[in-house]
């Protein structure tokens, strides 16, 4: 309890120093206040410092008093941001500073309340410091020493293959369904097998026939996992740790030892790690979860912590997705095109073991915490909407979104508006009524309304008044439109209003300082390839210097993105635009000032209007270039005049994606260019993105790509040569027509050894490649879908 705790301070800390430093926009009386709420958990922090080092046994005392930390830490963070959002320096020129003091003093009432709260925080904080004296709330001795884990004494090169080798291990057993987990078992020091394979024998022994498919492998694959889980050693398992449990599975006690099992690989895990996995009980009647929501909702509580000023909490967050999803607490629900993981879920054991963990670390005996009880009222209402939704349309059922909810559709609207209309929206008052009835000083940071149906302006009216959000969610759910008051949100970082009937004029005069994503529009495409984009470009765009996403952006003309190049920390950007000349070279301007730091890049062309001369190739005129050195992903749809523009080269080593379409890509730009990038894991081909009939895999060529998806391409033909694509595990090939299905073929497919899943059309029949498939030489583990 006491890193959850000091996890909250850290972050408290953070947002004091910085206000400190602004000390000529506080009110008098203010600073002295916040100079000493500060010192006080500077000194409160040193303490929490010494009970983590001290072990997780922390008596009653203790954990109250960390508790009461805790909270006041959270309060105290939000009074801060929230007084000193509007005390921005003002923009240059005459009119923006007049707005600037028009706005300092419409808000100098608000800003007075938050000092006076402040205030009281400072006697609060005065008051919690005093008791742990008060009730001898002291330190206990500090565990030294370190034992050394399976891995000790090799390079962190050395330890990432060990690990890879474990995972291949553990993915035999697991296919062939072990549960001995011989494989597994065999690639730990001889010094670790006999524990292990004590501790194996135990939790068989120990569990009914019935049962031992789900709880004794779940906790016997964790803990392996568990010994195996960092290249850097950290959170292992270790030898006399592995000693204390063999000895606690051989003893007549009672032990329940599966869960003793996870105890000890929970234990490894870091303070935020531990702080992530208990949020998930918000989702305990999910069917699966969303890894980008997910992430976004750990950074926007503040969950995790930056490793330094250049790592954003998005970014730290999804290293904390990582391991979790990795020791096992997490598991694969859904994967994309890519093969990453896109959605996740929790087995069984473990979605009961968090729930009880979490209870007891945060002392609230049998409740959830107040803020993770509100985000399981808040799913829970959503959820239940959607089970009505299933018994009046099961074939619905089978297309799930956000959160593992199903996607409405036009039979959902016209069913749920008819018959339960009022239904919804009382839910939903009730959900706000409860909010609403929080203490002034509760913070809510997170509100998913993912799917929700029902909901009216009123609703959106009364969420704009929940000034502490951070992230906020529409996606799926039947909203038309967003309210003016969404400006109040000013401390919002994630607004989702993808897969909704919002349009464009509602974005384009948002101006959220804070605001990092804005997600708009539909991520799955039309049948032709087109994505239908809602979102207008903000027009104060450059004053969100936060802004890392901008999705599905539609804009009439190349000028609405003459400020994107002001964005320093844009990392991903997708835009439909006409395809007119001058269109195409105010967006070459702008984005070859971003390129150099874009992760992702998306551009949509208008069908119909692109002109003979537009092109994304390099001018001497665009100014200074910046190599697309950081582009991990690269979608172009629309731009069949010049194709895959010149500065995509051979020695981009982080472009891992790419997708086209309506590009005419050439053989020979395939071949030079395309076959030669280094870190190309998926090549999706779309309607007219290849000229070609024959797609020719050259021997030494695609040496790391491992899904090849062809998606309404007129290709009829596959040809790999030997050692060409040796990575691939997965093609996808829908055809367009029967004629083109009865006639293509794959020669040389048996060159592939790593081929594990083949996707043809499920309406046409392909004789010809699937006599290939059966001479491939391991034909029989060769997965077919349609």
């Amino acid at each position: 309890m006491a890193d959850l705790t000091h996890g909250a301070v850290d972050s408290l800390l953070g947002v004091l120093s910085a206000a400190i430093k602004d000390e000529a926009q506080l009110l008098s009386g203010v600073k002295g206040d916040i100079q000493f709420i500060k010192d006080e958990m500077d000194s409160m922090n040193g303490f929490l410092l010494h009970l983590n080092k001290s072990g997780d046994d922390h008596d009653d005392q203790q954990r109250a008093w960390m508790k009461q930390v805790r909270e006041i830490a959270h309060i105290a963070q939000d009074c801060i941001e929230l007084y000193m959002r509007d005390l921005a320096p003002p923009d240059p020129g005459f009119w923006a500073q007049l707005r600037h003091v028009v706005v300092r003093l419409r808000t100098m009432p608000a800003r007075h309340q938050l000092a006076t709260k402040i205030r009281d925080l400072k006697v609060r904080v005065r008051d919690v410091g005093e008791r742990r004296q008060r009730y001898g709330v002291t330190v206990p001795e500090v565990k030294r020493g370190r034992p050394a884990g399976v891995h000790g004494g090799k390079t962190a090169g050395e330890l990432s293959t060990a690990r890879d080798e474990f995972l291949r291990a553990l993915a035999l057993d697991m296919d062939a369904g072990k549960a001995s987990f011989e494989n597994a078992i065999a690639l730990l020091p001889e010094d670790f097998k006999s524990a292990t394979e004590a501790i194996q024998t135990a939790l068989a022994e120990g569990q009914h026939e019935m049962d031992q498919d789900s709880s004794t492998i779940c906790s016997m694959e964790m803990l392996l996992r568990a010994l195996h889980v960092s290249p850097q050693g950290q959170g292992r398992v270790n030898k006399e740790e592995l000693d204390n449990l063999r000895a606690a599975s051989e003893s007549d006690s009672g032990t329940d030892l599966p869960k003793q099992v996870m105890v000890l690989c929970y234990s490894k895990l870091s303070r935020d790690y531990k702080s992530c996995l208990q949020y998930l009980t918000a989702f305990l009647e999910e069917k699966s979860i969303s890894r980008t929501s997910l992430v976004r909702r750990w950074a926007a509580e503040r969950l995790v912590a930056k490793e330094d000023d250049k790592q954003s909490y998005e970014q730290a967050a999804e290293m904390c997705f990582s391991d979790l999803l990795f020791r096992g607490f997490i598991s694969p629900a859904d994967h994309g095109a890519a093969g990453k993981v896109k959605s996740c879920k929790m087995r069984d054991q473990v979605k009961k073991f968090v729930s009880e963990i979490s209870k007891s670390e945060n002392f609230e005996g049998s409740h959830l915490p107040t803020h993770l009880d509100n985000q399981l009222r808040i799913r829970h209402m959503v959820a239940k909407q959607q089970k009505k939704l299933e018994q009046k349309e099961p074939e619905q059922a089978q297309d799930h979104g956000i959160c593992g909810l199903p996607i409405p559709g036009k039979k959902d609207e016209k069913s749920m508006a008819a018959a339960d209309s009022k239904k919804l929206q009382k839910s939903i008052d009730k959900q706000l009524n409860h909010l609403r009835s929080l203490p002034k000083t509760y913070r809510l940071n997170v509100m998913d309304l993912g799917g929700c149906r029902g909901l009216k302006k009123r609703h959106l009216n009364s969420i704009c008044k929940l000034l502490t959000l951070k992230y906020l969610s529409l996606r799926y759910a039947d909203v038309s439109g967003l309210p003016s008051q969404i400006q109040a949100l000013q401390l919002l970082e994630t607004l989702d209003i993808r897969q909704t009937k919002i349009r464009g004029s509602d974005t384009k005069h948002i101006t959220l300082r804070k605001l990092k994503h804005l997600l708009a529009g539909d991520n799955n495409p039309s049948r032709d390839g087109e994505s239908i984009c809602t979102m207008r470009m903000p027009a104060n765009i450059s004053k969100m210097t936060d802004m890392e996403v901008l999705s599905r952006v539609e804009i009439s003309h190349g000028n609405e993105l003459s400020e994107v190049g002001s964005l320093k920390k844009l990392r991903k950007l997708g835009v439909l635009l006409p395809g007119r000349e001058q269109d195409i070279k105010d967006l070459r301007r702008e984005i070859f000032k971003v390129l150099g730091r874009l992760c992702s890049l998306s551009i949509w062309i208008k069908r119909g209007t692109l002109s003979e001369a537009a092109s994304l190739d390099k001018d001497e005129r665009d100014g200074i270039f910046q190599p697309p050195r950081s582009l991990e992903s690269l979608s172009i749809n629309g731009m069949d005049k010049s194709g895959l523009p010149s500065w995509v080269a051979a020695d981009l080593s982080c472009l891992s994606k790419i997708t086209l379409c309506d590009t005419h890509l050439t053989a020979q730009k395939l071949e030079n260019v395309v076959s030669k990038l280094p870190g190309l894991l998926c090549l999706r081909l779309r309607r007219g993105s290849y000229k070609e009939d024959v797609l020719a895999f050259s021997a030494g060529g695609f040496k790391a790509l491992r899904f090849l998806l062809l998606e309404g391409a007129s290709i009829t033909k596959l040809t790999f040569e030997e050692n060409s694509g040796p990575q691939i595990e997965k093609i996808v090939w829908s055809m367009m027509n029967a004629d083109v299905a009865a006639k293509a073929s794959a020669t040389g497919i048996e060159h592939l050894g790593g081929l594990k899943q083949l996707v043809l059309p499920e309406d046409h029949s392909c004789p010809l490649v699937e006599d290939a498939i059966a001479k491939h030489p391991k034909s029989h583990g060769i997965r077919r879908s349609y």
